[in-house]
């Protein structure tokens, strides 16, 4: 065998041990996912965010790319105090008397803040054909997905901390659109605000068995120049949550008496 000839036949084997290597990184650092069969069309189970597909220093937000403040928006975030130095907050305040994130007096978390601050929550999905509920282990919250044709309520509804939510089914993507959210909460643990005229829009694929996608993006003319796009989130299937002793979620709830923290004036 000439040198060409040796040097030619080892790169090819060199090039597809490389990508052999390559294609097995990826498929762990994706959670290669699980060959039992599946409805897409079943969300039910435990499932659990992973960090797996986002982007280099990737927040717990909705994204990093936080649309532009409108006069309103920049008013309400201006007030915003926590401990955080990073690209969303408003600085870092050296004095933990003066942080003022509503949860840390036990105001409920609200959506869409509860699936990612301050660290991911246990979601679950039960269904029926009326409704999908997504339970958080957060408060031992949940919301209330109508899929019966109902409509989103108009202006004059009650604001809610978790808003109001309808769902339909687009093809293998369950859409979920909900508004009517009470404007006193904060979307991450950065003081990123909102208004009462917020909408969110999520859209949930399952990929496959074990894996859940989901894209949340969230309007509010009133706070921000145009939507906060979401980044692809996935979620990993949890079939035997390691929870309470009853398998379920324990009673994560924030009591403000055992906090003994004083509210900010």
């Amino acid at each position: 065998m000439g040198f060409l000839e040796w040097s030619s036949e080892m790169l090819n084997r060199l090039m597809g041990g490389i990508l052999t290597v390559a294609l097995a990184s990826s498929l762990i650092a994706c959670g290669a996912g699980s060959s039992k069969p599946f409805d897409p069309h079943d969300l039910t189970g435990y499932w659990d965010l992973t960090n797996d597909g986002l982007p280099a220093g990737a927040l717990n937000s909705t994204s990093n790319n936080r649309p532009q403040m409108t006069p309103a928006g920049l008013a309400a975030f201006s007030k915003t105090k926590t401990g955080e130095a990073t690209a969303l907050s408003n600085g870092s305040s050296p004095n933990e008397k003066e942080w003022n994130d509503p949860i840390r007096w036990c105001d409920p978390t609200g959506f869409p803040r509860i699936m990612w601050s301050p660290a991911p929550t246990g979601m679950r999905f039960a269904q029926n054909d009326d409704e999908v509920i997504q339970f958080f282990q957060n408060n031992r919250t949940w919301r209330d997905i109508w899929i019966d044709g109902r409509k989103l309520p108009g202006e004059d509804a009650d604001t809610r901390w978790h808003g109001y939510a309808v769902g339909r089914w687009e093809g293998d993507t369950f859409v979920v659109n909900s508004n009517n959210f009470t404007d006193t909460t904060w979307l991450d643990q950065y003081g990123s605000p909102h208004s009462n005229q917020m909408t969110v829009e999520e859209r949930y694929r399952r990929v496959d068995y074990d894996h859940l996608e989901m894209i949340l993006n969230i309007t509010d003319p009133q706070t921000y120049v145009g939507t906060w796009n979401g980044d692809k989130k996935i979620f990993q299937l949890v079939e035997k949550p390691t929870r309470s002793t009853f398998g379920d979620f324990p009673e994560e709830i924030c009591v403000w008496s055992e906090t003994r923290r004083e509210i900010p004036q």
